[in-house]
């Protein structure tokens, strides 16, 4: 889903006014691609090609609730071949709200209210909406536009409320109320089947706290270092000042940037140390196989070369369980813990074996990995380190052995759609931790901050000011 650009940046194509960002379409430091390619053939261009199944290029980090969306857009005069637009809310690349536009319609008389499009992915697609509500998601361009020049697009969203206007008219081309229940997500260019299409001019602005990312996270050089914890060479980043918080990013697909939000509003008040765990990013893999208290103790050893003092831990999935191990054997250390995405693993009570390996992968998501493996020290190691994972998520457990132990206060946190995690997984973890409090996001899978974000910080920030 991404490209990274490895360029010696700090704050990459961003403009920032208030909550108000301009990313540069054509720094891939920024964006994730998925089931594209991208190239810039004029500067401040961003085309992405066509081929069978929609695609994106999602901005990376962003959040973005309500507000106002704006960017030129250029489709083709190609009947059935040209669909082109923006998408908001995004969960990933197959839950997401979009507006495009039908360039081939736009001057085509019989079918001019079929110009522009909303759809809410994946319950609601056109076939759907149009079958069930003719003429209520869609509707023509007056003045139609031009089907092979730029066009300006304008997407206001307040509340439910969706309005889009064209070429700078006062008018709505068209209004609709949201069909999704998620209320923030990611920004992303948007393009059909078979669809190519040219971006440019792109800017956000958000009505709510967080818009959007400014900084590449996992792939700083203006803060990025180095620890050796050994047999490897552990990546990690440190934000803002104050009282320390560690943060423990999930597997496989995880990395330090996944927490772009949570560390750009987390680094206003505190010390804010991201490790990358072993075989992510630009981490190294080592020799030993891969434990929690491997994780807990490369955690341990890195915390310790920053900070004399107690810390704060927030771990994610895999970050959660290898959180919950480090609570348990270094309690001296761990004075606040928040856990998101983990809970109870009973000896033996996996039902579903994971057997993540690079083939696998690569076809799901292999513009995403691409990326990651452009980051990585070692990428010819990258099976190896998925096998090792692959032997970790199968074997080890976590229950009252690494609960009891636990001492400081515990915000255990997860949705109740989660996927990997039953919420009497999370409930255990809540009750074997004597000083811990559950919080169930509704409507919500695994990844909660992508999908509910305020109340994911507000419970974050509750619990540590408590």
């Amino acid at each position: 889903m991404k490209t990274f650009l490895l360029a010696l940046i700090c704050l990459v194509g961003y403009q920032v006014d208030a909550q108000t960002t301009t990313p540069d379409l054509t720094s891939s430091a920024l964006w994730q691609l998925q089931n594209r390619e991208a190239s810039s053939p004029e500067a401040g261009t961003i085309e992405l090609n066509g081929k069978p199944g929609d695609g994106m290029m999602i901005l990376k980090g962003s959040n973005f609730s309500e507000g106002t969306i704006t960017l030129k857009i250029r489709g083709e005069n190609k009947p059935g071949g040209s669909f082109v637009g923006i998408a908001f809310h995004v969960q990933d690349e197959k839950r997401y709200e979009s507006i495009y536009f039908r360039p081939f319609n736009f001057k085509n008389t019989e079918r001019q209210t079929h110009s522009v499009q909303y759809i809410s992915m994946p319950d609601h697609p056109w076939e759907k909406l149009r079958s069930q509500f003719p003429g209520k998601y869609e509707n023509k361009i007056d003045p139609a536009p031009d089907p092979t020049a730029w066009i300006d697009a304008k997407i206001t969203i307040k509340g439910k409320l969706i309005k889009v206007f064209v070429n700078g008219a006062s008018t709505p081309s068209l209004e609709v109320e949201s069909l999704s229940d998620r209320k923030s997500g990611a920004v992303a260019i948007w393009v059909g089947n078979t669809s190519k299409g040219s971006f440019k001019e792109l800017k956000v602005t958000s009505d709510k706290a967080g818009a959007t990312a400014s900084v590449p996270y996992g792939n700083n050089p203006e803060t990025g270092k180095y620890f050796n914890a050994g047999d490897a060479k552990l990546y990690y980043e440190v934000y803002g000042k104050g009282d320390p918080i560690v943060l423990f990013h999930g597997g496989v697909y995880g990395y330090i940037d996944e927490f772009s939000q949570i560390i750009d509003d987390l680094s206003k008040r505190y010390l804010v140390i991201c490790p990358a765990s072993r075989g992510h990013g630009k981490s190294e893999i080592g020799n030993a196989p891969y434990t929690y208290l491997q994780r807990a103790e490369d955690a341990y050893k890195l915390v310790r070369s920053i900070t004399k003092d107690s810390v704060a831990v927030l771990g994610f999935s895999d970050g959660g369980y290898a959180a919950f191990k480090l609570a348990a054997i270094h309690p001296e250390l761990i004075k606040k813990l928040i856990v998101i995405g983990a809970g109870e693993i009973e000896n033996g009570s996996r039902k579903n074996r994971f057997n993540y390996n690079a083939e696998t992968l690569f076809k799901e998501s292999g513009d995403f990995f691409k990326t990651r493996i452009a980051l990585m020290p070692e990428p010819d190691r990258w099976n190896e380190s998925l096998q090792k994972l692959n032997v970790l998520y199968n074997t080890e457990f976590i229950s009252t052995e690494t609960f009891e132990k636990i001492q400081c206060p515990a915000l255990i946190m997860s949705g109740d759609r989660d996927q990997y995690l039953t919420v009497n997984q999370a409930l255990r973890a809540k009750e074997l931790i004597s000083k811990s409090q559950l919080s169930i996001i509704a409507g919500c899978s695994h990844v909660v901050f992508f999908c509910n974000y305020a109340a994911v910080k507000a419970g974050i920030e509750q619990f540590l000011n408590i």
